[in-house]
């Protein structure tokens, strides 16, 4: 498997070969990097670069479609807001159109969640909110992962996610890529508790999630945090650093291609949730590696 996988739409091949090799790409595990999509901001979206936008508590600026609102901002004037939500509503427009032509049928079943600005420089950040010293780890992005959603259970469905650098000087987004999901599940999956009794249900109930998790959700939660937690895993010489230029656009299964963010500042990214049952090769989702692994069904 190739970490990255640059992909050219004008090279010479059919547009089917290219949406198939694509897909392909993406249940692998790669990040798809396509340098010929840009976004830029208009003339009067740019007065946002190197405004202090963010409320001191998130890491991002939000649009969520699920609690609809903008999060993340703090005390700006109305037309601020209205700018940076007519940003992201046009880059989630413009991202499912970029991957309808990429993805051909593929993407009709992404379906769209929360869309985010990142302003702020990812090297040198420093904690956010009123986390303590001994969580800040899994709010750390420069550590490497694979997401999972601790208020959000994910139940199986697929993460993808699409990324374009906007950064107004030039300044590349560098980040670490790992590879093989399975070796890295393998590493920690013994060590992971089974749930007890009634968890999931009790975390429901207090609110500490939005909907139940599932024991697929409680498993990719502790290897978010395990593999964060294990030095050796995060200083390993065989992960891979990638500079994605400014004006590029990149996309992946998060949920599957271990990354981590070191550097870089300006960035917009669009989230979507895919059924297991709609990949074209569903034995390469983590859900079924992981119920390989196991034994037995996660959700």
């Amino acid at each position: 498997m190739n970490e990255i996988a640059p992909f050219d739409i004008s090279e010479n091949r059919s547009s089917e070969e290219r949406r198939a090799a694509a897909v392909s790409a993406l249940e692998d595990g790669s990040v798809v990097l396509m340098e010929e999509l840009p976004f830029a901001f208009t003339a009067d979206e740019e007065a946002l670069y190197g405004a202090s936008l963010g409320d001191g508590v998130q890491k991002n600026i939000t649009l969520d479609p699920y609690l609809g609102k903008l999060s993340g901002l703090s005390n700006v004037p109305a037309e601020t807001k209205s700018l940076i939500e007519g940003i992201l509503g046009r880059y989630k427009d413009t991202a499912q159109g970029w991957l309808q032509d990429i993805l051909g049928d593929y993407a009709q079943n992404l379906e769209p969640h929360r869309t985010t600005y990142r302003p702020v420089e990812i090297a040198g950040r420093k904690k956010i909110g009123k986390v303590g010293d001994d969580k800040a780890f899994r709010f750390d992005d420069s550590l490497l992962h694979p997401d999972a959603f601790k208020r959000r259970p994910i139940k199986g469905n697929r993460i993808f996610r699409i990324f374009t650098n906007i950064n107004p000087t030039g300044k590349p987004r560098t980040w670490k890529v790992g590879h093989g999901f399975e070796a890295f599940a393998s590493r920690y999956l013994n060590g992971i508790r089974d749930p007890h009794l009634g968890e999931f249900a009790f975390l429901n109930m207090t609110r500490q999630t939005h909907w139940p998790r599932t024991h697929y959700d409680h498993i990719m939660l502790n290897l978010h945090d395990m593999g964060k937690r294990d030095a050796a895993f995060q200083n390993d010489p065989e992960h891979v650093e990638f500079n994605f230029p400014a004006g590029a656009t990149w996309f992946c299964f998060t949920d599957q291609a271990l990354h981590a963010a070191l550097e870089g500042a300006y960035c917009l990214e669009q989230t979507f949730e895919l059924r297991v049952g709609q990949m074209a090769a569903p034995e390469k989702s983590p859900l079924k590696v992981l119920e390989r692994l196991k034994g037995h069904a996660l959700v």
